[in-house]
């Protein structure tokens, strides 16, 4: 079995939907070692100046993220690549993941995740607000805790997470 871990847009299930192979599992996953920011500029998404930024993933002790851990016996990955032309797909060791409560990851030979590439990389952008919103209902989608960490475990580059972002004192 191949994983295809998703972290951003592609936790909706709208948004999973236009790739040809159907998953055959979705499993809600936490990844240590990896922080999730809001510090990329968008590929192929419409730039909106300083609200343009998509989600990127880099590696960092002491953090983690959740995300959706998708399954596939094999998997040709030329759409999803020119999908994620702003980021280089790359393994990841099946000992930095955990299922949630409930679930369980099936034997997987390999993971993969996309972490966004330097050049498209800015800490000076807000989320782009359409983006956001896919990610929000995605995120709402898997249940309660899986929604709470999410937004518990996305940065603002300035420091704040998103949960603070999204309603401010």
């Amino acid at each position: 079995m191949l994983g295809i871990i998703a972290y951003g847009s592609l936790i909706n299930r709208q948004e999973i939907k236009g790739q040809r192979e159907e998953p055959e599992q979705a499993i809600p996953i936490k990844l240590e070692n990896f922080k999730r920011s809001f510090n990329q500029q968008p590929a192929w998404r419409e730039n909106r100046g300083r609200d343009s930024a998509v989600l990127n993933v880099e590696p960092a002790e002491q953090e983690w993220l959740n995300g959706i851990c998708f399954c596939y016996p094999k998997f040709d990955f030329k759409t999803l690549d020119s999908r994620e032309r702003g980021y280089c797909r790359t393994s990841v060791t099946v000992d930095r993941i955990s299922s949630y409560r409930g679930h369980h990851l099936p034997e997987m030979k390999e993971i993969f995740i996309y972490l966004g590439k330097k050049d498209y990389r800015n800490n000076n952008l807000l989320p782009n607000p359409d983006y956001l919103n896919i990610c929000i209902v995605g995120a709402k989608t898997w249940g309660e805790d899986f929604y709470r960490d999410f937004l518990n475990t996305t940065y603002l580059n300035s420091g704040i997470v998103l949960r603070d972002y999204l309603s401010p004192p």
